[in-house]
């Protein structure tokens, strides 16, 4: 019984997974995370959960493209000074990860331990660059439990091709 019950809800969790629709927003595209609150403005899109019993909770808040200033290190750096460094209190420089090029979209992310108001956290930052522009996507999360979901909505994220430039 007990192997037929796992069946049953490994289908029942694969059907639910494909079934995610995908969301727009701005150039973007991708799967938000299942059950987590949606809060929508003019320049952002965010998800956010909150375990109450624990205190686990989570961020991710996805940016609509703006002018880029530079390359995608420029971009990053500026996007960690104006929009994390605003936000928390970080206690070290982002530990970087490798540039990828996804669909000519170069992106970079890094991420620190951060502080807000006596809490602590990880905030994560992924800016992409292309087309002399940037799309960010910061995360702050005080818990690993959402790894996956972070995973997840990271690499469901597409991103308008970059148009071809006459020189």
């Amino acid at each position: 019984k007990q192997i037929f019950f796992l069946i049953f809800s490994l289908f029942i969790f694969i059907s639910t997974a494909l079934a995610q629709t995908s969301e727009t927003f701005d150039v973007a595209t991708f799967k938000p995370p299942s059950g987590w609150k949606k809060q929508p403005t003019a320049n952002a899109v965010q998800y956010v959960t909150e375990d109450a019993k624990t205190g686990a909770s989570c961020i991710i808040m996805l940016t609509k493209a703006i002018p880029g200033l530079g390359d995608s290190k420029v971009n990053f750096d500026a996007a960690w000074e104006t929009m994390v460094k605003e936000m928390v209190t970080v206690s070290t420089a982002p530990e970087m990860q490798p540039a990828e090029d996804r669909d000519g979209w170069e992106t970079l992310s890094g991420f620190a331990p951060f502080e807000l108001n006596g809490s602590k956290g990880v905030v994560i930052l992924v800016t992409a660059s292309g087309d002399n522009k940037m799309v960010n996507v910061l995360i702050f999360t005080n818990t690993n439990v959402y790894e996956k979901n972070i995973a997840d909505f990271l690499a469901s994220v597409s991103l308008k091709k970059p148009s071809d430039s006459v020189s």
